[in-house]
């Protein structure tokens, strides 16, 4: 796990995915300088300039459990399929070492554990970006390798997490205590939203996830980022 840990040390900006699938839609909107879902579905739309208030993203890190057989292909992944919009290339491909039985909540299975590292140039950008795709839970990657080797985060982006077992409102809750600045979500991960779950089965076998202080999330003006099966992704301040 050391490896992954030394790889994350290296940047400065941070963007996490939880429950990923093979969705790429992160990467899509921050490459395209942060353009709206419409602008970037146009045939003609070019990238602008970065105008975020905080460092673009370096590295986007994304977790799930599942989808081991597609980034396991490397270089033949099709990002297209993905959600990238824009013009990509995958510049390199490595496999990281491998995590030890990372799951607590859900079985661990011969591919539990993989981490792969892309090198991507998107949306014609000069400036190469890293994806890094780990296979585990959401938790283990919050809790054994963010909060315990004191890395932090400046985005969170999340889309469709309806859990199965667990669900994204937990991350919210301590996203202030990662670093957080801003958090993209649709109304799944919003604490306190249409009758949130209780997430024990979190807290269970993850007690290090359990604060008593919780963090906020305040909307910002920056709506219809991106659309997911449970609604628009919108922009939230992590107070």
């Amino acid at each position: 796990m050391n490896n992954i840990i030394n790889e994350l040390k290296k940047y400065k900006s941070i963007c996490f995915y939880p429950s990923c699938g093979t969705d790429l839609s992160d990467i899509d909107y921050f490459c395209s300088g942060r353009l709206p879902r419409e602008e970037r579905n146009k045939d003609d739309a070019v990238s602008e300039a970065w105008h975020g208030d905080f460092d673009e993203p370096e590295v986007f890190v994304h977790s799930d459990v599942n989808f081991y057989m597609e980034f396991e292909s490397g270089e033949d992944l099709d990002l297209s399929e993905c959600g990238v919009h824009g013009k990509f290339e995958i510049l390199s491909f490595e496999q990281l070492e491998n995590i030890d039985k990372p799951n607590r909540i859900n079985g661990n299975f011969p591919y539990s554990g993989q981490c792969f590292k892309y090198t991507l140039k998107v949306w014609g950008k000069e400036k190469p970006i890293t994806l890094i795709f780990c296979l585990c839970e959401n938790e283990y990657i919050v809790s054994q390798i963010f909060l315990s080797n004191k890395i932090n985060l400046n985005y969170i982006w999340s889309k469709n997490w309806n859990g199965g077992r667990t669900y994204g409102t937990w991350l919210a809750r301590v996203s202030k205590k990662i670093g957080v600045r801003l958090f993209y979500t649709d109304w799944l991960c919003l604490p306190g939203f249409r009758g949130e779950p209780s997430n024990s089965i979190v807290y269970e076998k993850y007690p290090e996830l359990l604060f008593e202080e919780v963090s906020k999330l305040e909307r910002t003006d920056n709506h219809w980022i991106e659309e997911g099966a449970h609604g628009w992704v919108d922009e939230f301040i992590v107070k």
